[in-house]
Parts: C-alpha cells; structure tokens; sequence
C-alpha cells in the first residue's frame, strides 16, 4: 500500500473527492476488514488446525475428517510427514502452510482472466470482478465453508446479472446482489441446503449446456464493435490464438493456468504487430488502473442505496434475476462442496447417512467457527451470503463457490482454509501493485477466454451419455447399479432437453425448476403405472 501512494496522488480524480479524509478513512476501514481477520485467523486457526490434522488425517493437506465410524476404531498410517503425534509438535505446520500458500496462488492466476472477463460482462469496471473474488475468497473460510472450496466470481452468477444491467442498467446491481444475499441467508439459516439434492444430473447438464451457450452468445458485443472500428479481422484471430492456447495447452503441461497463458500470449502478440485492439484501459474510465490506493474498492452510495431499497419498483425490477441468482449460486457451492468430497474421500458435505460423523478433536475445532451449531453445507450457504452482502456494499458483484477453481486447489497440494485467503490475497496483490499491467489485456483476448470457458461449460459427454442411454438402456445402468427401462431413460433425456431449452431461452433458474418438476412428477406416474401393472399381472 505504502509503494502506490505516489501513484494514488497522481490520480487526476484523487483530489476531485469531496474530502481527502473521507478516502483516507475509506482505505483505513478496508486494511481493518482484510488484514485483520486475515490475522486472526491464521493465528487463532492454523497452528491448532495442523497439529489435529497431525494426529487424525494421513493427508496434511486435506481437511481432517474421518469417512466412516469403522475407519474412526481403525488406527491410521502415519505418514513420515506427521510422525509426531504430539501436541506439541509442529514440524507439518510451515509444510501444510506453504502447500496452501502456494496452491492459493495458483488458483488466483487462473481466476484473473475470468474474474476480469466477467465484469466486462456486466459492463462494470473490470477490477470489480477481481475485488468481487478477493471479498467472497476471505469470508467463505472464516465462517467455516467447507475446507478446499474456492469462491469468486462466477459465470453462473453473472449471466443473470448481465441481463438485468444491459436492460435496467448497473444501477440496481447493488440491490440486487443485496436481495440474493438475504436469501442466501435466509436458506442457510433455515438449513435448507438439502433441497440441493432434488436437481438430478440431467437436469443439471441441461442447466450447464443453456449457461454455456448464453456465455458463448455473450461475446458477440465484442466483434461486433470491433467491425465497427474496422479490426474485425485481427479481433477474431487473437480470439482463436488466446481459444486454441486454453484448449491445447493443458495436454502438454499443468504447471501454468492455461487460461492466464493465453491471455498474455494473445495480448502480447497484438502489441508487438501493433494491431488496431481495444484493451481494458482504453475502454475504461481514465485512471482505473493507475494501481496503488485509488484500485481499492469503495463504499456504494448508501442514499440511494436506500431509496432503491424502500421502492417497490426497483425491487420488482431485481427481484427475478435475485431469485436466480440465489438458486444458482446455491447449487453451484453446494456441488463444489461435493466435489471435494468425492476428491478426498471424506463424505463432509454429502446430506444423506453416508455424512461423515466428526471425530472429537474435530468437534473441539469446528465448535471454533461462528456458526457451530450448523453443519458444513449450511455453513457454506451462509459464508457465500455474508460474502455477497460485504461485496455488495463496497460496490461488487459476489459470487460463490467454483467447481473448476475447486479441483484446481486440490491437485496443486491445497486443501486447507488457507489457501483460499492466500488466494484472495494474491488477487489483490494483483490489482495493488500490476493494474498497469492488467489494463494492457486486450478484448479479444477476454473474448477468448469466455469462448473457451464456454465450451468447457456445455456438459457434452453427459448429453451424449443420454442419448446413448435411450437407444441401448441396459448397458447404462443407473448409480446404484441397476438396469432402468427405455422409458426410463427418456424422461431423462426429456429432462435434460426441456432444463437445457429453458435455460437458454428462458430464465437461468427457471429452467432448473421446470427440469426437476417435469422429472420427477414423469418419473413418479411411472413407477405408479409400473408398479400398478405388475400388481394385476400377480393377481391374475
């Protein structure tokens, strides 16, 4: 902060604020809210966190919890990483923070180009997205979400966001983010997390397949205003130069976030053939990305903050994509949750009576959080709503919790709550001290990142796995392992059909709804039907 004060100064809009103690007081209250839960936790948490981890988990750098009651009498196999199992001891605990450290950081390159991609979207400054990431990234671990989940800024969150700024305009993004906040809340303390399971995996892939097309259509904008200034062409190949990077690079190495590789390629390469590209900072307001104290976020306008709170109209206007919002971002964390799960074996978030039973070190650990009382999966719905409602109020757009950023954690050696504030601290390191930087990357280049995660959302081998279900049913049981009838299989694929139609040309959240309603209510005059007739067959 100290080395961007001169910088801040220098900004043409610095001394055109009202007060400059009224900044200095703006910069002051925001070290205070990150820096000192930041230390706080680390302290409080991750001393203690590692030496359990030492005595129950074989694995430092997952989350210590024991999948079953027999493995709980079972003694486990010390690895010579935690051979001491003494209080005392310490020696895993800079290993377990470096693991994590590093693992944040990894996630954070990955999540630059797609948090910046998103408030172009929105139609936002582009440093929203990434003070959006760094906000949801510090609250999810210190209210207790599941340990190894990454929240930020999500692409599932922003489609519907961007339909009502591109009608309404980005003066009710606020409010809105304010509402779906509070129902967040609401379903969390309520321990509503449950009604997650209702969305089968049909209906799920057709959800991924509408978002991925509609982020797919998203990008037209920029070509079409890049023919308008006569660069089509050049537009179109660094588009497919940064595409073809995402897609081909990871089959030669992971070491680098493919993304975060192509979008500096890309960028860089039309810098050096000097091509007619628009780039963020000249598509931006003038100075910001000057760095330094004047790229920190700042406090919305709390007056009409409040009279679009205390006007019906204005949340009549919100109120659709809120509640979108709210249904997909609370299926969207609760499946990272799940991920981690089938990751590492330990059924934490998994609502049903394969739930892992915390041990009694666990239960000392986790009666530490603010919310002790509820289990992981609604702890994490509230962490992702007390997210979005400080993100909200300093000007962003929220998220919740990322599946890809998620698995990314975990292969690269994270797992601990650590890594995501190291995460969230890389991200703003980024915007602090590199805006310069961030503010060279062309459009076209975050045109070719939302292509790639594009096609990367469409879920095609599910689809396909439904249509190969329809024609040949008995070589595609179901998850418990049984056969299921042609009939059966069809209301799938109608299901994935109508959620996929729905999504797309509908609404988001709407298209979930009318998937799980139609399945299930097909699936069950089925099983009436069936078990009806085979109750005559036995009495005739």
């Amino acid at each position: 902060i100290i080395t961007g004060v001169p910088c801040s100064f220098r900004h043409p809009h610095f001394l055109q604020t009202r007060t400059m103690k009224l900044f200095q007081l703006q910069v002051i209250l925001f070290c205070a809210c990150s820096v000192a839960p930041i230390l706080a936790f680390s302290t409080r948490y991750g001393y203690r966190h590692a030496s359990i981890r030492a005595k129950i988990s074989p694995y430092p750098h997952q989350s210590p919890l024991i999948t079953t009651q027999r493995q709980r009498r079972a003694p486990l196999k010390m690895s010579w990483e935690t051979a001491s199992t003494d209080d005392s001891s310490t020696n895993d605990n800079p290993r377990s923070l470096v693991d994590d450290s590093l693992a944040g950081l990894t996630v954070a390159f990955s999540m630059l180009s797609k948090a910046i991609a998103c408030s172009a979207i929105v139609g936002v400054n582009p440093l929203v997205g990434i003070w959006s990431s760094v906000v949801m990234g510090i609250t999810a671990p210190l209210i207790g979400a599941r340990d190894g989940v990454i929240s930020g800024t999500a692409a599932v969150v922003i489609v519907p966001l961007s339909a009502l700024t591109q009608t309404h305009g980005i003066e009710y993004m606020t409010l809105c983010i304010l509402v779906s906040a509070i129902m967040q809340g609401l379903f969390g303390i309520f321990r509503l997390a449950k009604t997650a399971d209702l969305v089968s995996e049909q209906v799920l892939s057709g959800f991924l397949n509408g978002l991925g097309l509609i982020l797919f259509l998203s990008q037209a904008s920029v070509f079409r205003a890049a023919a308008a200034a006569g660069a089509l062409v050049p537009a179109v190949s660094m588009a497919a130069l940064c595409f073809t990077i995402v897609q081909a690079l990871p089959r030669f190495t992971k070491a680098v976030p493919s993304s975060l590789v192509g979008l500096v390629a890309s960028s860089v390469v039309g810098a050096i053939l000097k091509l007619p590209l628009a780039t963020l900072a000249s598509t931006a307001a003038e100075g910001t990305f000057c760095g330094g104290l004047s790229s920190l976020p700042r406090l919305v306008h709390l007056g009409q903050l409040r009279s679009n709170v205390m006007s019906p109209a204005a949340l009549m206007i919100v109120m659709p994509a809120a509640v979108s919002i709210t249904i997909i971002a609370l299926v969207e964390t609760l499946l990272a949750g799940k991920v981690v799960d089938d990751m590492t074996g330990k059924k934490f978030c998994t609502l049903d009576d394969e739930a892992t039973v915390p041990t009694e070190d666990e239960v000392e650990l986790y009666d530490e959080y603010i919310l002790s009382d509820y289990d992981v999966p609604t702890r994490s719905v509230v962490a992702m709503s007390a997210g979005n409602l400080i993100s909200a109020f300093l000007g962003g757009f929220g998220g919740c919790g990322l599946i890809p950023q998620t698995v990314l954690n975990l292969k690269s050696g994270g797992g601990g709550p650590f890594s995501s504030i190291s995460y969230a601290i890389a991200m703003a390191s980024f915007v602090v001290f590199f805006a310069p930087l961030v503010g060279k990357i062309s459009q076209a280049a975050l045109a070719g990142i939302m292509l790639a995660i594009a096609y990367d959302t469409v879920s095609w081998g599910s689809s396909v796995e439904a249509i190969k279900a329809v024609i040949n049913p008995s070589s595609h049981p179901d998850v418990n392992g049984r056969a299921a009838s042609r009939t059966q299989r069809l209301i799938e694929l109608l299901a994935l059909g109508i959620s996929s139609y729905v999504c797309f040309f509908g609404n988001l959240a709407v298209g979930i709804i009318a998937g799980v309603t139609f399945q299930r209510g097909l699936l069950s005059i089925y099983k009436r039907l069936d078990s009806g007739g085979s109750n005559m067959e036995a009495a005739y």
